[in-house]
């Protein structure tokens, strides 16, 4: 066979063999709105019987100011590119009707969870579709790898809150 022959044989089979590889388009909503329930709770309770109502208020407080710090270490731009990483990552593995289409987060919750040094786990509430047109949707959630981090690294340093959500994600599209 000529040189002339196989070069035009290895560029149909190049041309032929990428365009069987279709690549779904990926979709990423991401909400900013981050929530924390753990130690203002806790607090609330106890300050309502010294202050009264005004206690519980203290307490709720307390957390929406502890969210707001998680909030502020959470780089969302990574999380998106992360996202895609994944959901492409998954797509690969399904079959045509099963690919992911769109992914919506709504909403992170941060739940403190028992433990030492404060654990904190994450619960993702949005919906994931499906380029058929079927939707999952997840709402508080609880992983089975019961996944969390320390509160005080949470609130100080981005990557740990960014990993947590990821590995979370992870566990919602290992259920699908």
């Amino acid at each position: 066979m000529s040189f002339l022959k196989k070069i035009i044989i290895l560029s149909l089979l190049m041309l032929l063999g990428c365009q069987t590889l279709t690549t779904t388009p990926v979709e990423i909503m991401l909400s900013p709105e981050v929530t924390y329930t753990g130690k203002g709770a806790g607090a609330g309770i106890a300050l309502m019987s010294a202050m009264g109502p005004s206690g519980i208020a203290i307490g709720a407080a307390i957390d929406v100011g502890i969210g707001k710090k998680i909030q502020a270490t959470i780089n969302y731009q990574n999380l998106e590119s992360r996202f895609t990483s994944l959901i492409i990552q998954h797509n690969t593995l399904q079959l045509q009707n099963k690919k992911i289409q769109l992914l919506k987060i709504n909403k992170l919750k941060f739940q403190s969870v028992s433990g030492e040094k404060d654990p904190t786990a994450v619960i993702i509430d949005g919906s994931i579709t499906f380029i058929n047109g079927e939707i999952y949707v997840f709402e508080n959630t609880k992983t089975e790898n019961n996944t969390s981090r320390p509160l005080e690294k949470l609130k100080t340093k981005n990557h740990v809150t960014d990993e947590l959500i990821i590995s979370t994600l992870n566990d919602y599209l290992s259920k699908i």
